[in-house]
């Protein structure tokens, strides 16, 4: 607004200036031209007349040439010239009469001087103006949008796992109030959205935990009853994996339903290999038909969270590939701190990160943060796997990637 400002000041400026040059031109024509007429009454009266001749005015006949500089002598009649002679500024008219040619020039430099000092106070004041002006608004507007910035940090600094937040104290009296009042409003919300959720999930988790147990010891019971028995052998080892697989969702449940809480390495340090090493014989027993192969190099990859996040994780990587991979063979291979489980196949469209979804001699990346809550790439799938394969990624730091390269389908964890 304040460039707006100036350059209408500034065109405005310009066109009074034009149109008083304009003025002061006519007007002086005007005046050097009575003057030229006035002269030539009085020749008529007295061809001997003496023209005038005063400090500022001064007319010249045609036998008087030679007292004129020789570019003022020049100059064409019937129009008023402006040239600079001797030091001064003249303002020249020249006309043809009955009398001959006769020349009358005005001395206009001290106007001109006070002129363009009037200008360069003028312009002076309007750049005092301009910037005074500026310096204001800008106080003004800091001023004005202050309490929104403020209003912004509030927001900007709010930890999303923190609970019971809230900012409408901060803006008592305010006009932003409203605004922070309809915010806590929401946050208050929300905070009671997710205790329910998080109570719900810790109840749920804590009330399967005794049935598992009560499963788990009647299979012990039972493995020790029917020693002996293959055919109930491999019925128990199917139960007791189904109860292990369950502790370790009821675990995982449990874990996502706390707030995170900083543990130290010793605690809670899970030898990813061991755990790769069960969940991959598991499958091998539901899926004989899949050659699942491991490729594991260097010595145990230790990570700092449960062994049941770490099996919930790679349990549903390994699964995936088992269960909806084309081909017959699984590679689980392990690249410096990551883990890459391949498959044959090809991810669908909708996780393929990338705008071209992957296809014949194409490959995309897709990132779990992409992937809906319940997504499924299966008929009568509940879409619970991947879900929870982020949000524990999410916990714990991890990263993770799936991709369509080399023909077939690859998810990589880096630890």
């Amino acid at each position: 607004m304040i460039a707006l400002l100036a350059m209408a000041g500034l065109i405005l400026s310009a066109w009074a200036y034009l149109a008083d040059e304009r003025l002061k031109h006519n007007i002086t024509l005007d005046l050097l031209s009575e003057e030229l007429t006035h002269f030539e009454q009085r020749l008529h009266a007295d061809r001997g007349a003496e023209p005038l001749r005063s400090a500022r005015l001064s007319i010249y006949r045609s036998s008087d040439l030679s007292e004129l500089p020789r570019h003022i002598a020049m100059l064409k009649p019937g129009e008023m010239h402006r040239v600079r002679s001797g030091g001064r500024l003249l303002d020249v008219l020249v006309r043809d009469g009955n009398f001959g040619r006769l020349y009358i020039t005005y001395d206009v430099t001290t106007y001109a001087t006070q002129e363009r000092i009037a200008l360069l106070v003028l312009g002076l004041g309007v750049v005092g103006v301009v910037i005074i002006a500026g310096l204001a608004a800008t106080a003004i507007s800091r001023r004005l949008v202050e309490p929104i910035t403020a209003l912004a940090d509030q927001l900007t600094r709010i930890d999303p796992g923190q609970r019971h937040v809230r900012i409408g104290s901060h803006f008592a009296g305010n006009e932003l109030e409203p605004i922070a009042r309809s915010v806590d409003t929401f946050m208050e919300r929300l905070d009671g959205f997710v205790e329910r959720e998080q109570s719900f999930t810790a109840t749920a988790s804590h009330e399967l935990r005794t049935p598992l147990a009560v499963m788990r010891g009647a299979v012990e019971l039972l493995e020790t009853q029917t020693a002996g028995q293959p055919a109930a052998a491999k019925a128990l080892a199917r139960i007791q994996r189904a109860v292990r697989e369950m502790s370790e969702f009821t675990d995982a449940l449990l874990a996502l339903s706390r707030e995170p809480q900083r543990a130290t390495p010793a605690e809670t340090a899970c030898d990813v290999y061991a755990v790769l090493t069960r969940v991959v014989e598991d499958q091998r027993s539901v899926a004989p038909e899949k050659n699942i192969v491991m490729d594991l190099h260097g010595g145990p990859l230790r990570v700092a969270a449960p062994e049941s996040m770490v099996a919930m994780t790679l349990g549903n990587l390994v699964r995936n590939a088992v269960q909806h991979g084309a081909g017959p063979e699984i590679l689980c291979r392990s690249e410096g701190r990551q883990l890459v489980v391949s498959n044959g196949g090809a991810l669908p469209a909708g996780l393929v990160q990338s705008g071209n979804p992957p296809g014949a001699g194409q490959s995309g990346t897709g990132q779990l943060e992409n992937i809906p809550p319940r997504f499924t790439s299966h008929p009568g799938g509940h879409g619970m796997g991947l879900y929870l394969v982020r949000r524990i990624c999410e916990r714990y730091g991890w990263a993770i990637r799936l991709e369509n390269a080399g023909g077939g389908v690859t998810a990589t964890v880096s630890f």
